[in-house]
């Protein structure tokens, strides 16, 4: 059974009428474990670049850290997140310092972090 787009009452719902026809008053649960579909994406000079889930709120400078930091020759001043036709600027040096802080933006489902 499909269960991506669904809520847990219209799957329950879902599922007991499957089950109303061998059981008499079946009555089930759905819970959530786990949301999977938000994700970004890190590439280029990090670590370990590649796709992570989006589970909690995460910040550029978060994601880098959880992708393992950046490599060695990394280009720190120029980091792209591209998210649709949009792009932010990151300076990683700048924000590690404490200056335009405001580059440090929250992630959203899809976007992509690109490190030189």
């Amino acid at each position: 059974m499909k269960a991506g787009g669904e809520t847990p009452r219209k799957l329950a719902e879902q599922i007991t009428s499957l089950y109303e026809k061998i059981i008499t008053r079946p009555v089930v649960s759905v819970t959530v474990a786990t949301v999977n579909s938000k994700k970004y994406f890190i590439l280029g000079e990090v670590a370990k670049p590649g796709q992570y889930p989006l589970v909690v709120p995460t910040t550029v400078m978060q994601a880098l850290a959880i992708a393992g930091g950046l490599k060695e020759f990394a280009d720190a001043k120029k980091i792209i997140v591209l998210r649709g036709a949009r792009q932010f600027k990151v300076n990683y040096k700048d924000v590690i310092r404490g200056k335009n802080r405001q580059q440090d933006i929250y992630l959203e489902s899809g976007d992509m972090v690109s490190v030189p």
